[in-house]
């Protein structure tokens, strides 16, 4: 069957307002019941008949009626999702903002993943276009994650998919502890598989990893899924492409996996960031926070007009990007969808380039382009350097080198097609030239080591992002610069357990030794890439920071009777008070301010007006947006200047605590 319809407890509860003063229905997945419109269900051609027929599957036809009488639109009002879920947060060492979803009636288990939305309109309507299509292609396809239910409100989407519990490659192969070529060649055309239905109807992902599919039980023949569709890196590339200066910077994606290492070791040179040259750490200093590159790309966001945003007006590489974003969602709204322009090979080249990269890891126990530093991984990938090391790829066929080389083609325009790489003789003939045998012992340990770091990367920055403050952040760069004495920016995963157990988080210190570095041994040592772990934290907290500010904004003008369409994401200047005199709210912003100890909540406030009335006078207008409050808030907490006299009670002359983004950005 499709999926089991899950009927709301009380019908009379189901149009409820989003927020924006819409109405959202329940989508209930049916293969191709969505049309290309973002907003309404329309009954597809022979959907009828499929459904009056007698063997139509009744959860089906189920689902059908209550979209075609209730006119229901494709997506839910997110207040409903705690309504009809028990949310259950994950473990700490799996994918952020996602979590499992038990609906309370059936106990149906699914799987919930948030997506901040983009900040315009059009980009809004991509982003609902996209998921359209997705659920009408995961009816149909085997190798793609179901997509049950969307939920949305005014900052994020909510999509709930199949969940599959099966772990991922890595999980299953080293619980085996014997594979062979011909079986990473059926891992790998699965997943060609499930890409060719993206491809075919001019879908693409972006930023594949091998974290991207998971199988879908613990059965020893489950099939490998799709279950996450590069929706966060599109969203901010169609934001970006809105802007020329003073927006998202569309070659350095604040998305976190791309500062984590071995997540960003997959991904395509045309998307990849830009390599940067190799600056020298200064000596470290015990009386001066050290700046965080996060820190600085918050300065550069807020001085949209500044040298640096003009000089990127000349960036032919970023200019064309831009065009590029732009042309294809004009051919797509000119072909109905059938975007055909070279924009879309050049995303399906992307596709088949982390294709490459997963298969050469699936060959050797490790990825082609990785190294301990991520600037070091990203100079490796826009070089395209592959290497065949013996004795790793000794027993190795030529048929799959052939593969992997054919798709790690430095050129996007040099690669197969997905269609192309499926008819390759080492995927068509499943890999029969190869020596029979398990891999060398030698592919278990380089997978085992691989692996432990990448989820010692997601545990520490999942846990640190929940419990650094901004004095934590700059203690913990500075034990860090302590230790790593030659300025390499990376250390090994045993400094990092010391560093952790020095700032007393010995609870994260002590799992990182018993869930990863013991029960994954290996002889050598796993290298963390600091900085980028600091980029990767900082990243997370924001959105940490913006999800809490907007939940307790939504209580308070609710609770002031603040409920009409027009005034969702909204505050008048008027309505400050309102804001800033909630106790919870001011908590959460005297969080942000580094050595926040001392400093009175009624100047923070004071402060915190003033720059609020001067960004709307500046844009002559007394209202502003959530998005943009936010961003002004935490820009502005994070560039605080402590008063004389509290500084003087501080030992030293009045102090500003600069606040700086990732390196990242």
């Amino acid at each position: 069957g499709v999926c089991c319809v899950q009927k709301r407890p009380e019908f009379s509860g189901d149009w409820l307002l989003d927020g924006t003063g819409q109405a959202f229905g329940r989508v209930e997945l049916v293969p191709a019941m969505l049309d290309a419109q973002p907003t309404k269900l329309v009954p597809h051609a022979g959907a009828s008949s499929r459904c009056a027929s007698a063997d139509a599957d009744p959860s089906e036809e189920i689902a059908w009626q209550i979209a075609v009488d209730r006119r229901q639109q494709s997506h839910e009002a997110a207040s409903l999702l705690p309504v009809l879920y028990d949310i259950r947060p994950q473990a700490p060492d799996k994918s952020p903002h996602t979590s499992t979803a038990v609906h309370r009636r059936t106990q149906a288990t699914r799987r919930l993943a948030s997506f901040v939305k983009p900040q315009t309109v059009s980009a809004q309507e991509r982003l609902r276009s996209y998921i359209e299509s997705l659920q009408q292609l995961s009816a149909d396809s085997e190798g793609i994650a179901k997509v049950f239910e969307v939920f949305e409100d005014y900052l994020n989407v909510y999509l709930v998919t199949e969940q599959c519990t099966g772990g991922t490659m890595y999980e299953r192969i080293l619980d085996r502890q014997y594979f062979t070529e011909q079986e990473s060649s059926v891992l790998v055309k699965h997943m060609l598989e499930a890409l060719l239905h993206l491809h075919e109807r001019h879908l693409y992902h972006g930023s594949l990893s091998a974290e991207s599919f998971r199988f879908l039980s613990d059965a020893p023949h489950a099939p490998l899924k799709l279950v996450d569709f590069g929706i966060e890196l599109k969203a901010h590339r169609w934001d970006a492409a809105e802007y020329v200066t003073g927006g998202p910077d569309m070659q350095n994606p604040k998305c976190p996996h791309f500062y984590e290492t071995c997540r960003l070791v997959f991904c395509a040179p045309e998307l990849a960031p830009p390599h940067q040259a190799k600056k020298k750490l200064g000596r470290v200093s015990h009386s001066v926070p050290l700046p965080l590159a996060a820190d600085l790309s918050d300065q550069v966001e807020a001085q949209p007009d500044s040298e640096a945003n003009c000089q990127g007006l000349l960036d032919s590489e970023l200019l064309a990007d831009v065009i590029d974003e732009h042309m294809e969602w004009f051919n797509e709204q000119q072909d109905g969808g059938q975007a055909t322009s070279d924009y879309s090979q050049k995303s399906a080249a992307a596709d088949i380039w982390s294709i490459g990269a997963i298969a050469f890891l699936l060959l050797c126990g490790y990825p082609p382009f990785f190294a301990p530093s991520r600037n070091t991984i990203i100079g490796r990938i826009h070089r395209g350097e592959v290497s065949f090391d013996p004795p790793f790829w000794s027993k190795i066929s030529e048929e799959a080198k052939s593969f992997v080389s054919s798709c790690l083609q430095l050129s996007c325009w040099d690669r197969p097609s997905v269609a192309e790489a499926l008819k390759h003789p080492w995927i068509q003939r499943l890999a029969d030239s190869s020596p029979s045998g398990s891999m060398f012992a030698s592919f278990m340990l380089n997978l085992r080591r691989f692996y432990r770091t990448a989820v010692i990367e997601t545990y520490t920055s999942n846990m640190l992002a929940a419990r650094f403050r901004r004095e934590d952040m700059h203690d913990f760069l500075r034990r860090c610069r302590e230790i790593d004495m030659c300025g390499n920016g990376f250390f090994t995963a045993s400094d990092l357990k010391h560093v952790l157990a020095a700032l007393g988080h010995a609870h994260v210190s002590e799992a990182i030794a018993d869930r990863f570095l013991r029960s994954l041994r290996h002889p050598g040592e796993s290298y963390i890439d600091y900085i980028a772990m600091l980029d990767a934290v900082y990243l997370r907290q924001r959105r940490i920071f913006e999800e809490d500010l907007w939940r307790n904004f939504q209580r308070v003008c609710h609770s002031a009777g603040r409920v009409g369409a027009g005034n969702v994401g909204r505050l008048h200047l008027n309505e400050l008070s309102m804001i800033f005199g909630d106790p919870v709210i001011m908590a959460l912003l005297m969080r942000e301010i580094p050595q926040s100890s001392g400093v009175e909540e009624v100047a923070v406030f004071q402060r915190l007006q003033a720059a609020i009335r001067q960004h709307c006078a500046a844009r002559h207008t007394s209202h502003i947006e959530f998005r943009a409050l936010s961003a002004l808030l935490l820009r502005n907490l994070r560039v605080y200047t402590i008063p004389r006299g509290l500084a003087g009670m501080l030992g030293g002359s009045e102090l500003e605590v600069v606040d700086t983004v990732s390196t990242v950005l």
